[in-house]
């Protein structure tokens, strides 16, 4: 079912094949209450979105969309799928306040023709500015926070995820098999219907005497049973497909979440960088100013004190940075905290919500063939059969 466009801030539909000299792609009309006019996009531009959102927001739960795909991409149902991740996205991204309303959306919505270029075109982030982008997107941030004990809890549940990874994968492809399992069993159905109705045209049809009125399935006068026949091909529903792809978008938050906190060790890892570097760099000043002498200094062109005057203002910038930083990762960690917690109460209620939806598909399809076979059991032949 088609979005409302009164409820959904974007959202995309009405995919449409267009070709270039030697490739093709298929663009979609991008739709919603945030955007004025409609606008094309191609699935590269929603994958250069949020490769721009994981490098600019370090720490942060990013909501995921799969892998660009390059060979069939534009097969019928490559496309809808793409269609439904992408709405996905958007819809996780709306809910996201700070991310929905950050300068890389905002890029993201200007009516360009190449958004993976209008998006690399954002300045470079510096610590500062990644700072106070932080301290006004995360204000709840509590300062008593014990960041060290946040980090070994999210050590914790890292190593987690790392083996939860592997284990959605499997259960989503052993779905996948179940998948095309039924669809064969769906025909197997099928085929033992149309024998049914071959062994009585070609059998029960003789031995009757070509009395039709004998006849169940080969019986054209019984309408209600072809009629309901013909529903229960056309309306019965593959439970496998929804589990599949609610277990594919488990598995892309999985991804994103893991995603997450390895861009929040990546920021860890560069503070230690920096705090190597300014451990050397105040040994090699303190060398300097108590008349010490090093390989760097005896090749130096530079006076002693010039040498004691870069070193010093290399160290202020270091430590400034360094400080900066670790404030970065103090709020990116309390925020991982809250990421966390929200994504294991999702991904519990998203489970049950597959058990239910699996539940009720099962439940239609048997009421679908109870149906029919209550028609069937019907037949005055049956019924009457001693």
């Amino acid at each position: 079912m088609e979005p409302a466009k009164d409820a959904i801030p974007m959202y995309v539909k009405d995919p449409v094949k267009n070709k270039e000299t030697l490739t093709s792609y298929t663009s979609y009309t991008l739709l919603g209450t945030r955007i004025p006019e409609p606008l094309e996009r191609r699935y590269r531009d929603f994958a250069a979105l949020r490769e721009k959102l994981v490098e600019r927001w370090p720490g942060v739960f990013i909501p995921n969309i799969p892998h660009k795909k390059t060979i069939g991409a534009n097969d019928k149902e490559i496309i809808e799928m793409r269609i439904e991740m992408i709405n996905r996205f958007c819809l996780k991204l709306s809910k996201i306040g700070y991310l929905f309303n950050s300068e890389e959306v905002e890029l993201f919505l200007q009516n360009s023709s190449d958004v993976p270029k209008t998006l690399n075109s954002i300045s470079q982030q510096d610590y500062d500015s990644l700072l106070k982008k932080y301290s006004s997107s995360f204000t709840s941030y509590d300062d008593n926070f014990d960041t060290q004990q946040g980090k070994a809890e999210q050590e914790k549940f890292y190593a987690q995820l790392k083996e939860n990874y592997p284990r959605i994968k499997s259960f989503r492809s052993l779905v996948a098999t179940m998948r095309e399992r039924y669809n064969l069993n769906k025909n197997s159905y099928n085929l033992i219907e149309n024998m049914f109705t071959l062994y009585e045209k070609d059998t029960i049809n003789e031995y009757s005497g070509n009395d039709k009125s004998k006849l169940v399935f080969y019986n054209m006068d019984n309408l209600e049973l072809g009629k309901k026949s013909t529903m229960n091909q056309e309306q019965s529903r593959n439970p496998y497909d929804r589990l599949y792809d609610s277990l594919t978008e488990d598995y892309l938050d999985t991804e994103a979440m893991k995603e997450a906190l390895d861009t929040l060790k990546g920021l860890q890892e560069s503070y230690d960088k920096l705090t190597k570097n300014f451990t050397s760099i105040n040994t090699q000043l303190t060398d300097l100013q108590a008349g010490k002498t090093n390989l760097k200094s005896i090749f130096s062109f530079k006076s002693r004190d010039d040498d004691i005057t870069g070193l010093t203002n290399e160290k202020e910038k270091l430590e400034k940075d360094i400080n900066t930083l670790n404030q970065i990762i103090k709020i990116a960690t309390f925020n991982m905290q809250n990421e966390i917690a929200n994504f294991k109460a999702t991904n519990i209620e998203h489970y049950y919500d597959q058990l239910k939806i699996f539940d009720e598909d099962t439940e239609y399809n048997t009421k679908l063939s109870d149906d029919l076979w209550e028609i069937i059991l019907q037949d005055n032949n049956i019924r009457n059969c001693h």
